[in-house]
């Protein structure tokens, strides 16, 4: 299809650098090509990330925008289903963070269209005795069914769609990016007097605002691009139209593909996301060492974190010192405190809490390190506002902001760790039974719409800091890849060897063997139910 764009369009002095991806074998794609031994960002999409009738498409506008190599994985007229083989899986994986565009639902199967086998648009059907395009089989069912019967293939070919694009997002352990790339708004109204056109709606084909909610709650971050600016938009002249793009008069007009316009506006909506997950902000050097917090609700895996990045030449990041269990408990989270000096500073940690943690910070640096750190997860830092205050208004402070996809399995891991009384568990420890937790459907609502609100408090609370944005189940899946991320966004030098993990991730049960209620709480959480998916 690539080929075939190239072909058609090289009559307009388009160039779209075509090259091939050794990993992903003879297919073409969209350049600039990538030096994947190289950080990247990867863009899977149609023919809309791809950049037809475009000069420089929105993954290359980001990539001059971000200094990251971008590698455009557009493939004309994919569904999700085409991106989930083994070898994309293995690309997308080495990528720092993978923007996925909504598809069209032309893609997808139902009880009398198949075409899984490609992941496209084409596919087989008892209603032919030929491959057909989704659009066929949809005009030959409109004519052979019922209303209800052809409802009922929609809502099979949206099941057939959600289903594939959760397998592809779960498969990625990569932070996320879902962008809706359209002339209209994901709510649609659906005509069933002008069948098919009037159920397919515009690009992306099928897709309502139900559909893009279930996927955008697996993503890190959902963006919209609702526009038609620069459409129809003028190509060349010609003497016969040609696939894509209608003719007027002399000249070839494009009305169906995103214009540089759209691309531009994606790009601009996209710049922001991309920057937190990437942690590539501008921002002020600091005077001495390079100071930063690793923040975030519990059960995050920031103690992990922790252990890694300590494990860096040059950098020391401290516990929770700003967790008032920690310190009764005679804890002082911090390298080598004297015992003569450790009831002092606790003193001062009440007295003068910002003096407290210059002692602590100036300490570190007296030993060399130049990259020094602390724990301020959320319920510490909104008990200590001038510490947070302070934090927030020194812009050279740099933010690691750990988050979790799964709120519920969240909160279960909260309640199981403090009916154990244990908060983390050593590699070579043994197995440990972990209890089940009963929460009622008013603490599981609070509880994750706060964390929720929390989380763009702290957003809104270091916007202006230089952050990355790193994802639990992603530093579960690779946490050597992780740290070496969080490493390079502090400046530190790259380790020899990857750095050991000495923590074990615990409640990775089913949540239905954990979570007393299970049924009723899933029945009764349906804007949350990708939460209960184990």
């Amino acid at each position: 299809m690539d080929h075939f764009y190239q072909n058609l369009d090289r009559a307009g002095g388009f160039d779209y650098q075509l090259h091939s991806v050794p990993e992903l074998g003879d297919r073409i794609f969209r350049g600039p090509a990538v030096d994947l031994s190289q950080p990247f960002v990867a863009f899977i999409g149609a023919a809309q990330t791809f950049g037809r009738f475009v000069e420089t498409p929105f993954p290359t506008i980001l990539s001059q925008r971000l200094g990251v190599q971008t590698l455009n994985l557009g493939v004309g007229g994919a569904g999700p289903r085409h991106f989930l083989a083994p070898r994309y899986l293995a690309l997308l994986n080495k990528a720092e963070a993978v923007v996925l565009q909504v598809l069209s639902g032309r893609s997808a199967s139902n009880s009398q269209f198949n075409n899984s086998a490609g992941g496209g648009l084409v596919g087989e059907s008892p209603l032919g005795s030929a491959p057909m395009r989704a659009e066929e089989f949809l005009a030959r069912a409109a004519q052979t069914s019922s209303r209800s019967e052809f409802a009922g293939l929609i809502e099979e070919m949206r099941a057939d769609y959600v289903g594939s694009y959760l397998r592809l997002i779960d498969a990625i352990a990569a932070p996320k990016i879902l962008l809706w790339l359209s002339k209209r708004q994901p709510a649609y109204a659906e005509d069933y007097d002008n069948l098919p056109h009037g159920v397919l709606g515009e690009f992306p084909h099928l897709v309502n605002e139900r559909v893009v909610a279930e996927i955008a709650a697996r993503c890190e971050a959902y963006v919209e691009c609702i526009s038609s600016e620069g459409l129809p938009q003028k190509l060349w002249r010609s003497s016969h139209p040609i696939d894509g793009a209608a003719l007027r008069g002399e000249m070839l007009v494009n009305r169906y593909y995103p214009s540089p316009q759209m691309h531009a506006e994606a790009a601009d909506r996209l710049e922001a996301p991309c920057r937190v997950l990437l942690g590539r902000y501008p921002h002020a050097e600091p005077q001495g060492p390079q100071r930063f917090i690793v923040t975030g609700p519990e059960r995050t895996g920031t103690n992990l974190l922790v252990g890694l990045l300590n494990q860096y030449s040059g950098c020391y990041c401290g516990g929770e010192l700003f967790n008032n269990g920690v310190i009764a408990k005679g804890g002082l989270p911090w390298i080598d405190i004297p015992e003569p000096e450790r009831a002092r500073l606790v003193a001062l940690r009440v007295e003068n809490p910002l003096a407290f943690l210059a002692e602590l910070q100036a300490a570190a640096e007296a030993r060399g390190h130049a990259v020094i750190g602390l724990k301020l997860l959320y319920t510490h830092g909104l008990g200590q506002p001038a510490v947070l205050g302070a934090l927030a208004a020194d812009k050279t402070v740099k933010v690691i902001h750990v988050t979790r996809r799964n709120l519920l399995r969240r909160l279960v891991s909260e309640r199981q760790a403090r009916a154990l009384g244990m908060w983390s568990v050593g590699r070579g420890a043994g197995a440990i039974e972990m209890p089940k937790v009963a929460i009622d459907l008013a603490e599981v609502a609070k509880s994750l719409a706060l964390t929720q609100q929390r989380q763009a408090a702290f957003e809104q609370t270091f916007a202006g800091h230089q952050v990355l944005r790193i994802v639990y189940e992603d530093l579960a899946a690779r946490p050597a890849h992780v740290a070496a991320r969080a490493a390079e966004f502090l400046g530190l030098p790259p380790l020899a060897k990857p750095p050991i993990v000495t923590l074990r991730k615990t409640g990775s049960e089913d949540l239905s063997q954990v979570l007393e209620g299970f049924a009723e709480l899933r029945a009764n959480f349906r804007q949350w139910a990708s939460f209960f998916d184990s």
